[in-house]
């Protein structure tokens, strides 16, 4: 690497469905791109982000990753949200010895050699969710998601882990993307007529907002039946009304509100770049990671060469907003550790719940048993 910029692939979609969530990832990219390249770059070459846009199209997803790859002669992209579109992407970062940083929390069962997982799987996020749950509000669960690959999968394992710990499903729905809040306030209606402790939600993107919306409409003084989301960050809260922002539970590796040195830093840093009011949570975190872990991996290895930046990313440690950082060497995913948050009506989370340990990627569910009870301190 000399003077001439080192270019890196990002996807994400900056409107459409995802838009919410995408961009909040996309933040994280820019505001670590832009702090390594103040402290000079790499071995003195700035980082160039080419920026395109799917705009929630899995079709443009494939088109533009080859594009990356092989117009704009990228090694690594950081890039999608939703399954569809990473596995829409898999095959042409394979086919071309490419890189993707995938940033989401998702549905697990995946590995390739060629991608970092930087996002949740079931086992860092459903048991820790599902035992607050238990212990705090009880096993009636149930549940309500956007029609996607994600949602139904997460969904299957949850069943399977209620079955075999004493929980009931008390209904189970999809919602197309576009849903109005009008359909959503008829489907809590229904589901507020039944003995239910928990919605668990694996709604996305620009619909959670109109959930969220909707709950506050239906059950307006009543947050005794809390919706526990696997995906609901402190972005979707900022696009929603106040009152419908507090009572609710999320589970995440980050939230904004961490209270280490090492975050607050994070905090004040993203907040002089996007605004006084902006609150980074777990996309723009992970994103944020991602980039540095990079950085770090090309500016030892003094290449952007695929196989020399993964095999450098192996086993790869990085202090991170949240706290410590590390990529398991045998799957390529993250190792984290899980916290629970409730929501304020100011768009923040308080963390109620924190995991004794760092709980390391299990994508395949290889060493637990569907049960709840016992998993957690592993």
């Amino acid at each position: 690497m000399g003077s001439e910029p080192v270019k890196i692939g990002v996807l994400f979609s900056q409107t459409g469905p995802m838009a919410v969530t995408e961009n909040a990832h996309l933040q994280g990219i820019l505001l670590a791109c832009e702090e390594i390249n103040a402290t000079g770059g790499l071995s003195g070459s700035k980082i160039e982000p080419v920026i395109l846009n799917p705009e929630g199209d899995d079709r443009r997803y494939t088109e533009l990753a080859a594009e990356l790859l092989l117009k704009h002669r990228v090694n690594s992209i950081f890039g999608c949200c939703l399954s569809t579109s990473r596995k829409a992407v898999l095959p042409i970062i394979e086919r071309y010895n490419g890189v993707l940083f995938y940033p989401s929390v998702y549905e697990g069962f995946e590995y390739s050699p060629n991608v970092i997982y930087g996002g949740a799987v079931p086992n860092q996020m459903i048991l820790p969710l599902l035992d607050y749950v238990f212990k705090n509000h009880g096993n009636r669960i149930a549940l309500v998601g956007s029609d996607t690959l994600y949602a139904r999968e997460i969904n299957r394992i949850v069943m399977e882990f209620l079955s075999s710990s004493g929980g009931t499903v008390v209904g189970e729905t999809y919602l197309p993307f576009g849903t109005g809040k009008i359909r959503m306030e008829t489907e809590l209606k229904n589901i507020g007529s039944e003995q239910v402790d928990v919605i668990l939600s694996t709604v996305v993107g620009e619909d959670s907002v109109n959930l969220y919306s909707a709950y506050a409409s239906v059950f307006p003084q009543d947050r005794n039946l809390p919706i526990a989301s696997l995906t609901t960050t402190e972005s979707e809260l900022a696009k929603m009304p106040a009152e419908a922002r507090a009572g609710h539970l999320s589970v995440a590796s980050y939230f904004g509100s961490v209270g280490s040195p090492q975050n607050q830093k994070f905090v004040a840093a993203f907040k002089s770049r996007f605004g006084d009011n902006a609150v980074p949570g777990v996309y723009s975190e992970v994103c944020y990671s991602l980039v540095h872990f990079f950085a770090n991996a090309a500016g030892l290895s003094d290449t952007t060469d695929s196989d020399t930046v993964l095999e450098a990313l192996s086993g790869a440690v990085f202090k991170g907003p949240g706290g410590d950082l590390s990529i398991d060497i045998d799957t390529n995913h993250f190792n984290l550790r899980p916290l629970i948050g409730r929501s304020c009506e100011d768009g923040t989370f308080e963390i109620v719940s924190k995991n004794p340990s760092v709980v390391r990627a299990d994508p395949y569910l290889v060493a637990y048993d569907r049960s709840v009870s016992g998993q957690l301190a592993v």
